[in-house]
């Protein structure tokens, strides 16, 4: 049976845009004000020409043409053209023609191209500024950010705003990365350039920049990042998540300060001890009739005060004047010196409260290093193809646990997607939540909502917020491990908890195992 030939469709040819080429007087011309870019006064001017332009241009004129559009102008009938993209060349031929001027000669008119159609366009001019310099001598990333300001601030819709990302080349993260950059300080976004951040690392640190010695743990985490090869910024996610918990402690601190005022407590400054002075902390005290003081019980007494620990946000109360306001020292505290188990419990305290902030910064860094791997593109590696199988095929106790329990938010979270039972009341859940997933995932892409469930076992079963505690469990060092085989860089405590964990188990090889 003959098969029936077709001729292949045939391919027609377009103008990209609409223009007209002209040549133009070099001294006529200014500079669009959505032209990308300028000139800082701390840095180098990229767009002065350097000798060898300026030597060619003076011999043989401008010879690529620079794009223009109009500019609005006051004066009828007198159209003043902007340049969108040619600085350079246009002060080249600027050079040039002042010097022929000089010599009685005659100078090069510029060959352009006028955009008509970018007239009140500046969204548009503004996006092909930052292309067609992208591929020239590197404008400054100070250029990007403010570029990226302005078309944040233009009224367009969302196409546009997508037409704008792909026309500068820079991805939707880093356009979004460039918007929150610009809310740098001057001296913020000296600091952090001098630290050589990218767009992204601006984002981050103008998020924290409030934060004391934010720039240098940031800058530390890059170059940790940058001496391992890793590739995903794991230390500079963990550096940003400590730095966003103490941000957030300053927060909750000021919060305290001001709920203090506005109750009109009398604040006094914090002390590693109040031994020797005339204020004690309210557990120090008892009343007159020998009982135990309490905030409720001393908010009458004229000594009423509190302090803020610099560590933690947290209030102290305390009387300012204990044994004129009829107070009594407790046993423990009327010791000349504190004894040795009273200091080690404060110090155990102190241990326990960071290492559970640190266990809870680590926490959010690991879940989205989890996000990401449930994201890889094509098939799981067999590595992960074995941790799942073993799982799921054998008798753990986590994944066993876990499943009886019917949840499905972590599992949403590492699948970027709503939790399919939010705000479902057990005996309500969806009995097939990611049913509508399944249906449009590939062969190549099954093993991801697989791994997200094993994932969620691990993070709600063996991951809690005493696992860093002293009986570590084998299950939260099996998670560890194979997490930093995955390429996750862990936190100190982490790699603390794993280093301990493989000694408390004589260095059992971490694998799925019964509890």
């Amino acid at each position: 049976m003959a098969t029936a030939i077709t001729d292949p469709p045939t391919a027609t040819a377009k103008p990209a845009f609409t223009g007209e080429f002209t040549w133009v007087d070099p001294y006529t011309l200014v500079v669009d004000p959505f032209n990308h870019r300028h000139h800082h006064d701390d840095q180098e001017d990229t767009t002065e020409p350097d000798a060898e332009l300026i030597a060619s241009v003076e011999e043989t004129g401008v010879q690529s043409p620079i794009l223009l559009r109009p500019q609005p102008s006051d004066v009828s009938g007198n159209e003043v053209l902007g340049i969108i993209y040619g600085q350079r060349r246009h002060k080249a031929a600027l050079i040039a023609a002042d010097k022929a001027k000089t010599e009685g000669r005659p100078y090069f008119l510029i060959p352009a191209l006028v955009r008509r159609d970018l007239t009140n366009a500046d969204d548009e001019a503004l996006a092909l500024s930052v292309l067609e310099n992208k591929q020239r001598t590197d404008p400054h990333i100070r250029d990007y950010i403010e570029a990226a300001r302005q078309l944040s601030l233009m009224d367009a819709p969302p196409a546009a705003k997508e037409r704008h990302a792909r026309i500068t080349g820079l991805t939707r993260d880093e356009m979004k990365a460039a918007e929150t950059a610009a809310q740098l300080s001057p001296e913020s976004l000296a600091d952090a350039l001098a630290a050589d951040f990218d767009l992204l690392e601006l984002a981050d640190y103008q998020d924290v920049e409030q934060v004391p010695g934010a720039r240098t743990r940031l800058r530390q985490a890059k170059r940790e990042d940058r001496s391992t090869g890793n590739s995903t910024r794991g230390h500079w996610a963990q550096a940003l998540s400590k730095l966003r918990q103490r941000k957030e402690e300053m927060a909750q601190r000021v919060a305290l300060i001001a709920d203090l005022v506005a109750a009109d407590i009398t604040m006094v400054d914090w002390r590693s001890t109040w031994r020797g002075t005339k204020l004690r902390p309210l557990e120090d005290l008892l009343d007159q009739h020998h009982k135990k003081i309490t905030p409720t019980t001393h908010a009458e007494c004229l000594g009423h005060a509190a302090a803020i620990d610099p560590t933690l946000p947290e209030v102290s109360w305390l009387c300012a004047d204990w044994a004129k306001h009829g107070h009594a020292l407790t046993k423990a505290a009327a010791r000349d010196t504190p004894s040795q188990q009273a200091e080690e419990e404060k110090a155990k305290r102190r241990e326990v409260i960071a290492n559970n902030k640190a266990w809870r910064a680590a926490r959010q860094v690991r879940q989205d290093f989890i996000t990401g791997l449930c994201d890889t593109p094509g098939d799981a590696p067999d590595a992960v193809w074995q941790f799942i199988l073993t799982t799921i095929l054998g008798t753990l106790d986590t994944y066993s646990s876990y499943l009886s329990r019917h949840r499905t938010d972590l599992m949403a979270q590492f699948l970027k997607m709503s939790d399919p039972n939010e705000g479902q009341a057990w005996y309500s859940r969806v009995d097939a939540p990611f049913g509508s997933l399944l249906s449009r995932t590939g062969k190549t892409r099954r093993w991801r909502p697989l791994f997200a469930q094993v994932a969620a076992a691990y993070e709600h079963e063996a991951m809690s917020d005493r696992a860093w505690r002293d009986n570590i469990r084998l299950n939260t060092i099996t998670w560890l491990a194979f997490l930093k085989d995955c390429g996750y860089v862990l936190s100190d405590l982490e790699a603390d908890v794993l280093t301990n964990g493989l000694k408390q188990h004589k260095g059992s090889t971490p694998r799925p195992h019964q509890s």
